[in-house]
């Protein structure tokens, strides 16, 4: 009697529960927790090897909702440092004098570059006011290990 009581309780949890199979129809995506709140996804090549990484702000996490996708800059090139130290970098992008930041601003969107020999940052943002960024997005890339296209 207890072991079709069990029985029964397991099938039920199989039939009633919720089906991961729903999801699994999508292409899964590789994502890391950095900072809290803040993920970074890496892509890679079609040989496997590492050829950007995208760093942004969660908007879900922990039962909440975060409608601020702002990171500041200082917090951007910390972890930067972290996941692409300098000594990888490679010196300044071509004939540009160390750190040198390169912004275009449209519109109020803006995006600022830091081009190194082996990788570039991109930080994406809006002009918050003349003298202020707010970065939603930024996204390192390997120069010389381009991503396939999509």
């Amino acid at each position: 009697m207890m072991m079709k009581l069990f029985a029964s309780i397991c099938l039920l949890a199989v039939v009633a529960g919720p089906s991961s199979d729903r999801i699994r129809k999508y292409h899964g995506v590789e994502t890391y927790e950095i900072r809290p709140g803040i993920i970074a996804t890496p892509a890679y090549t079609a040989s496997h090897d590492l050829c950007e990484i995208s760093i942004e702000k969660r908007h879900y996490s922990n039962n909440r909702v975060d409608m601020d996708a702002a990171m500041p800059k200082e917090l951007i090139l910390s972890m930067f440092d972290e996941l692409v130290p300098k000594e990888e970098r490679g010196g300044p992008s071509g004939r540009l004098p160390a750190d040198t930041e390169i912004s275009e601003a449209d519109l109020g969107m803006l995006s600022t570059r830091i081009p190194y020999e082996n990788v570039t940052l991109t930080m994406y943002g809006k002009q918050d006011k003349p003298d202020r960024q707010k970065y939603i997005a930024a996204i390192i890339s390997w120069d010389k290990t381009p991503c396939s296209t999509k």
